[in-house]
């Protein structure tokens, strides 16, 4: 039991951790700390949360908290297959306290927690009982949900969703390009050509940490095709004791080759060969999986927005690439699609709005409190007036004062006023990488 120990906390003796490229959310953790709530970290398998652990850990170090007050284990260890009873857990922790005798507030990182059956009361107790346990754990999207964590962890827990790299973060991790500390257009002009390559590569590739620093494209696919498979069989089908499925694996697939277009559950239906109640049930899994994303059409009346027609986004644009029926390079629904991503991290507060008379839309409704953000995607640099006016029909027709009207081109910028209406232009490689200010402060959306 203490070499297991010992092998999972190499910090006890001096070694320093390989943390990788720091995450966005890491300092929105960081602020979590003092709070006693555990913190989870859920999301995308593959998606960087043991290394948000990993860099956790380093912060505590680095603030002078002492390494024997640290105590970090992974149970995808081999050797947790054989010792997986709740009692083990008991007898790590009695273990480590002989061992390193810490003194003080302890860090409890658990990773992967869900390869102990009956975590959850292990860890109610713990905290319940002990408030000098700061507990950090992550897990397979299909154990961390936040509907299980709410009914088992009630009011004691604090949900961090973790999705692949963004933009932001994996240019952090590229040694031919050096950012300036404001990115503003004038300061990341000069970068344009490097920027826009560097995107319509994302467009193919996506951003799971493990496919970007991967080379070889064929060796990429398979990644992705085995990683779109493991959430499908290992996380969605054995914890919603799914008995058909090859449907739900039919439906993925469709979900991706049609991603980022409208859809309706009959007309899924039928292709698939379902209905409409198991369509709706096994989109709600693939979203709790955080594999899709569905959003709903902007309406006041909660009673029309279910009748109204969805749009649906994959979680990544090489995982697309990797699982689609259609060859087609697809440049607009992958420039639409990681926008969408880029706002999900954000907030979940996206609806999209559509015209019934003439079919002009607003690609993106955010909302935050009284103030809205309509977006919409045009990658090119010949914009049509189509784009302009679905601002303009929206807005006259919903009564709506506080809100900013953005169009994201290709490499475009500049302002217009189209019908009295000020809309704002600007590039994707330069929206991607504001910091999301503007959802707390109208106006502020380069600001760091």
């Amino acid at each position: 039991m203490q070499e297991l120990l010992r092998k999972h906390n190499p910090i006890w003796f001096g070694k320093m951790l390989k943390t990788g490229i720091e995450r966005s959310c890491l300092q929105q953790i960081v602020s979590f700390i003092p709070v006693p709530h555990m913190i989870a970290i859920s999301g995308a398998r593959r998606s960087g949360k043991s290394y948000i652990l990993k860099q956790l850990i380093m912060h505590l170090l680095q603030t002078k908290t002492p390494p024997a007050n640290i105590l970090s284990l992974n149970f995808e260890d081999p050797y947790f297959i054989n010792h997986n009873g709740i009692e083990v857990l008991d007898t790590l922790l009695s273990e480590y306290r002989i061992m390193q005798k810490p003194s003080g507030k302890i860090f409890l990182f658990l990773d992967e927690i869900q390869n102990i059956p009956g975590w959850h009361r292990w860890l109610r107790y713990l905290y319940d009982r002990d408030s000098e346990v700061k507990i950090f754990i992550t897990g397979s999207n299909s154990e961390l949900l936040s509907v299980d964590l709410a009914s088992h962890l009630t009011g004691r827990v604090i949900s961090i969703e973790n999705f692949p790299f963004s933009f932001y973060e994996f240019l952090k991790g590229l040694s031919d390009i050096q950012l300036p500390t404001i990115l503003q257009y004038d300061t990341l002009y000069s970068f344009n050509p490097l920027l826009q390559h560097y995107l319509e590569n994302i467009f193919k590739t996506g951003l799971f940490p493990e496919v970007i620093n991967c080379q070889d494209m064929e060796l990429q696919e398979v990644i992705l095709r085995q990683y779109f498979q493991q959430v499908i069989f290992k996380d969605i089908v054995p914890k919603f004791s799914i008995r058909n499925s090859k449907t739900i694996e039919q439906l993925a697939y469709y979900c991706s080759t049609t991603f980022a277009s409208r859809f309706s559950y009959n007309k899924i239906a039928t292709t698939v060969g379902s209905n409409e109640n198991t369509i709706k049930e096994y989109l709600s899994y693939l979203e709790k999986a955080y594999l899709f994303f569905v959003i709903e059409r902007f309406s006041y009346s909660l009673q029309k927005q279910t009748r109204y027609a969805k749009k649906i986004y994959i979680s990544d644009e090489g995982l697309r690439n990797a699982t689609a029926s259609s060859f087609s390079p697809d440049i607009g629904r992958h420039a639409e699609n990681i926008v969408f991503l880029h706002l999900r991290r954000k907030t979940k507060r996206i609806t999209f709005w559509q015209d019934d008379k003439n079919g002009s839309e607003i690609d993106f409704i955010v909302q935050a409190k009284n103030y809205y953000l309509l977006c919409n995607v045009s990658y090119t640099n010949d914009i049509s007036e189509r784009e302009y006016r679905g601002f303009s029909i929206f807005l006259h027709t919903h009564n709506i004062e506080n809100y900013q009207c953005l169009l994201i081109s290709k490499n475009v910028y500049k302002k217009i006023e189209y019908d009295g209406i000020k809309i704002e232009i600007v590039p994707l490689w330069l929206f991607l990488l504001d910091t999301g200010e503007w959802l707390q402060t109208k106006n502020l959306l380069f600001n760091r």
